[in-house]
């Protein structure tokens, strides 16, 4: 069996909430009305040379006129797009996106619509900037795989050469208004630095700290910096004078500000984003300005048509009763643990929840002090073009009770696994493009080579199964997940592990990117069941939902990691040990 490795996936990872929320409208039935936003998630701006505006707005790219006003979308870019920057004529823009699930770098020409590549694709990129003369693209890459590098873009020929091979990783670059000196942001460990190259000159450290430093930018006359300087507890826009020696002074305090680069109008007046909005100041000034700008999403002639529930199939449902005493249970929802339950299980459903208590001549599955979980939804999985019977056994001794993946004969496997002889994950075929292309937008893969815990769940004795994995570092620095902590939907495949192992890994990294352990579950769960259109069939230990259970040797609501200790797993109303799992997975590769 082998899988092909899926590469990286956007660090931007704003991910739309508005995508999540159109679901569960059409899921229940609700019409969407049209909607004006005025403000959004840690927005980026920037200025052309006309002052008309660009930013990026719910994972699109905005055209605002100058001063602001009604934003238009740009509907050729159909990519999650992030951090435009305008070309030195106005008549391009270049921005970071996603494709095939890796962090790329695209430009937009105006008038002709013509979407190019920028860069090579088998590699992450990120923080695109212009040369003056419009000519060149800066960025940064890890296509040497030994930490972030600059690189330069020719646009005529598609060329690209290497501008640094320091250690550790060099980011967020930018040309001075001459095209002359170049200045960037150097990390190392727990150290950043904000650096200077002059044309002809050493390259010099302006600024070096324990906090991190981010989004140098140039004044137009070359005199200072600009750059983002982040504490614990708050974030500050600092200015390096480039005086002998260099002066650092305090610019602009106590905002809520957005992690890309100010933007300037000329050198007395710029623009940053700060409280999802667009800020106007100048330079010797004390207060800023808003810059309203209004963008209208789903007008009427896009309103969003109720979906039904997604009934799920039937096949090989037993027609015996079946009891799990568990010690605690998650019913999927949240609100913590219930306590001494007996899950009744009748005709492949869940029928009802009672307390534990004495059941003469019944069948009850009773493996002491387990925690029982509603099974994980790998909501954009990537399996295998061939795939053998004992390859479900093995998927379900992950936990891992549905799948959805593009695997033309998922119907076939669905029917063969649904049973007691060769059981496996229920898998459903992700559709048509534009299916897939929704899963590949609107799920969350947040797990990298740096995720914690993951050698320790490389280790499991399932992984010996599969295909070696080498993780590959996929984000300058790890994502965030706290603002979309109600929305998250878990789809694996664009962190290239194996599946199994990639489901857990972006368990450990969910948790470390901010959201509380319900809410992970939530995301394999009944967030998942929302998103795919199975209503309340799936995600929950409740009575009429479907008899897809974990137990878990731990308290998963505590500690993350122990979502991989399954013991047991309940798939279409039967139970299988996890061990009796992992045996007939491995006779079937022995067999192979």
């Amino acid at each position: 069996m082998v899988w092909q490795s899926s590469a990286t996936v956007n660090q931007y990872l704003k991910l739309k909430r508005t995508f999540f929320a159109i679901a569960l409208l059409a899921l229940f039935g609700f019409a969407a009305a049209q909607e004006t936003v005025t403000k959004g998630d840690d927005l980026a701006v920037d200025v052309a040379l006309d002052g008309r505006l660009v930013i990026d707005l719910l994972d699109s790219i905005w055209v605002l006129p100058a001063g602001g006003g009604e934003a238009e979308r740009i509907s050729a870019i159909q990519t999650p797009a992030s951090r435009p920057r305008w070309s030195p004529l106005a008549d391009s823009i270049v921005y970071q996106t996603t494709i095939n699930g890796l962090d790329q770098i695209q430009s937009y020409r105006f008038a002709s619509g013509l979407i190019s590549n920028v860069g090579d694709e088998d590699y992450l990129n990120q923080h695109p900037s212009w040369h003056p003369l419009g000519e060149r693209i800066l960025f940064s890459s890890d296509r040497h795989q030994s930490g972030f590098d600059l690189w330069e873009y020719d646009v005529a020929t598609g060329l690209s050469w290497r501008l640094s091979h320091l250690d550790g990783d060099e980011l967020e670059p930018a040309w001075s208004s001459n095209g002359r000196d170049l200045i960037y942001v150097h990390q190392q460990d727990d150290r950043w630095s904000i650096m200077l190259r002059r044309f002809g000159l050493p390259e010099r450290v302006l600024v070096t700290s324990n906090a991190k430093l981010s989004a140098p930018q140039w004044r137009p006359d070359g005199s200072l910096i600009t750059y983002l300087q982040t504490y614990p507890s708050k974030t500050v826009i600092e200015m390096a004078i480039l005086s002998e020696p260099v002066l650092v002074r305090s610019l602009i305090r106590g905002e809520d500000f957005g992690s890309a680069p100010v933007a300037w109008i000329d050198r007395q007046q710029l623009l940053y984003t700060a409280g999802g909005g667009i800020r106007r100041r100048n330079f010797d000034s004390w207060s800023s300005s808003n810059v309203p700008f209004r963008a209208t999403l789903l007008p009427p002639e896009d309103d969003v048509v109720a979906q039904p529930v997604r009934e799920l199939s039937a096949d090989d449902m037993p027609d015996s009763k079946l009891i799990i005493r568990a010690a605690r249970l998650f019913d999927g929802i949240g609100g913590g643990y219930q306590s001494d339950l007996d899950i009744i299980i009748e005709d492949g459903k869940i029928a009802a929840l009672e307390p534990s208590h004495d059941r003469p001549g019944e069948i009850i599955i009773d493996l002491g002090a387990v925690t029982a979980l509603p099974g994980y939804i790998d909501s954009y999985a990537d399996l295998p073009a061939k795939i053998d019977d004992s390859f479900g056994a093995l998927l379900l001794s992950f936990g891992i009770t549905t799948v959805i993946a593009d695997v033309p004969d998922a119907a076939v496997l669905d029917q063969r696994w649904s049973g007691k002889s060769t059981p496996g994950p229920r898998i459903l075929h992700s559709g048509d493009e534009a299916t897939i292309a929704s899963l590949r937008h609107g799920t969350t893969s947040v797990a990298d080579a740096s995720t914690a815990g993951l050698d320790q769940l490389l280790n499991i004795r399932q992984a010996s199964l599969l295909p070696a994995a080498t993780p590959r570092r996929r984000f300058a620095e790890p994502p965030e997940l706290e603002d979309r902590a109600t929305s998250v939907v878990f789809g694996s495949r664009p962190n290239g592990l194996p599946p199994g192992i990639a489901l857990h890994a972006e368990f450990l990294a969910a948790a470390e990117a901010g959201l509380d352990n319900e809410q992970v579950l939530r995301g394999a769960g009944v967030n998942a069941a929302a998103y795919l259109h199975f209503g309340l069939q799936l995600g929950r230990i409740a009575p009429g939902s479907r008899a897809d259970l974990v137990l878990v040797d731990g308290d998963p609501l505590t500690n993350v990691a122990d979502l991989r200790k399954v013991v047991g797993v309940v798939r279409n109303g039967r139970f299988f040990s996890a061990i009796g799992l992992i045996e007939q997975a491995q006779a079937g590769a022995n067999v192979e």
